[in-house]
């Protein structure tokens, strides 16, 4: 019986006085691994922006990935990045760039759980069976040297621009002839910056109609209509390119391309916009000053994009669809803008409305500052459509 108590006594003195090596590193405590998890999120919502060459600084290695990872974890915690202003419920856009709540808990436990690289290999990437030989690390990639859409039917490259050292952001408008000696139709239009470091956003207009047919952010880079559906682009037509560049350290010189794809059908049915513009309206408050546009459908019509054209000190903007039957649809609710990264709102699918639907514009802007009446302006993209047609939801 004496043995018995004495032993646990003698393991629980040597456990009180040996030193504890196994608890001087700490643990990982994580599945979520670099090359597998979190790489792949790098490569659908960062690495457009965050890469060597690019507008902010690299996320493509686990080593530069590693060294910000405070900074990217309370970012996403925050939903500060990437810039994106339009709240998830209302509306489901094609060129939405958000991190899921899945994917922000993998990397939230990729972060607390002190990063593994590869199956607990921290710090190599050795390939099994590979003998003395180590495999290419794995890094995030975005092939920027290829159109997302194909070879384009026609390409024009835009004039170049110096973009000089230490000037502030600025927008450079750029006129270039399509070279087109009889009327087309554009299905997709993609825009290819020459110098990503410095190009924030580009906005593509035909010159001689004003029709807006397409956008360039970082994260999204074409705009493509649905089957049927194209842009009218009339004969000799020139292409107007506004780019909004960044400051910069160091004298770049920029040169963007686009490429056009052209409608297979002779006459599909043709886009056009439509503006809602409205001036400060009464009820915004001190505080705010509110806007409020309107306009009736006259026909069944199928809604593609939205672009609004907001002023300094945006606040919010909502766009709903009023049916005559009474209920109502919200279409986009924003807030938040991240000014520098001018975006439309590109419907995944095409949100179809009745004639007679009211399309309502209300947006909250701060007050100028300069004592100004600023406008808020939307641009509505749009096609007809058969009155059979189901309604995208």
């Amino acid at each position: 019986m004496k043995r018995l108590v004495f032993v646990p006594l003698l393991v629980s003195a040597a456990c009180l006085t040996s030193p504890r090596i196994l608890l001087s590193h700490e643990t990982v405590t994580t599945t979520v691994l670099f090359d597998r998890e979190i790489v792949r999120i790098l490569d659908r919502h960062c690495v457009m922006c965050h890469v060597e060459g690019g507008p902010s600084f690299p996320l493509a290695t686990y080593e530069q990935v590693w060294l910000q990872k405070r900074d990217v974890s309370a970012a996403v915690i925050a939903r500060h990045m990437p810039p994106w202003a339009a709240i998830p419920g209302y509306g489901r856009f094609a060129n939405e760039n958000v991190v899921t709540l899945r994917e922000s808990q993998f990397i939230v436990s990729w972060m607390e759980g002190l990063g593994p690289r590869n199956g607990g290999r921290v710090f190599t990437n050795t390939a099994a069976g590979a003998g003395d030989k180590q495999a290419p690390p794995v890094r995030a990639h975005a092939d920027f040297d290829a159109w997302h859409l194909g070879e384009p039917d026609l390409t024009r490259e835009l004039d170049a621009v110096a973009v000089e050292r230490g000037h502030e952001d600025e927008v450079k408008r750029i006129v270039v002839a399509l070279g087109t000696t009889a009327e087309r139709r554009v299905r997709a239009v993609e825009y290819r910056p020459g110098d990503r470091r410095v190009v924030r956003a580009a906005i593509l207009t035909v010159q001689e109609t004003g029709q807006w047919i397409g956008s360039w952010t970082p994260w999204y880079g074409f705009m493509a209509l649905p089957a049927g559906v194209a842009y009218r682009i009339p004969a000799n037509a020139h292409l107007v390119v506004e780019i909004h560049y960044r400051r910069t350290t160091e004298r770049v010189v920029d040169r963007g391309r686009v490429g056009l794809f052209f409608a297979a059908s002779p006459s599909p049915r043709q886009v056009s916009d439509t503006v809602l513009e409205a001036a400060e309206s009464t009820g915004g408050g001190r505080q705010s000053m509110r806007f409020r546009a309107e306009t009736a459908l006259a026909t069944d019509t199928a809604i593609v994009a939205l672009r609004p054209e907001l002023p300094a000190g945006a606040m919010s903007i909502e766009v709903s669809a009023k049916s005559p039957d009474g209920s109502t649809r919200v279409l986009l609710f924003a807030k938040d803008f991240p000014v520098a990264w001018p975006t439309p709102y590109i419907f995944k699918d095409p949100v179809v409305l009745g004639r007679g639907t009211r399309v309502v514009m209300t947006a909250y802007a701060e007050p100028a500052r300069d004592g100004s009446s600023p406008k808020v302006k939307l641009i509505v993209t749009q096609y007809a459509t058969p009155a059979s047609g189901p309604s995208s939801r």
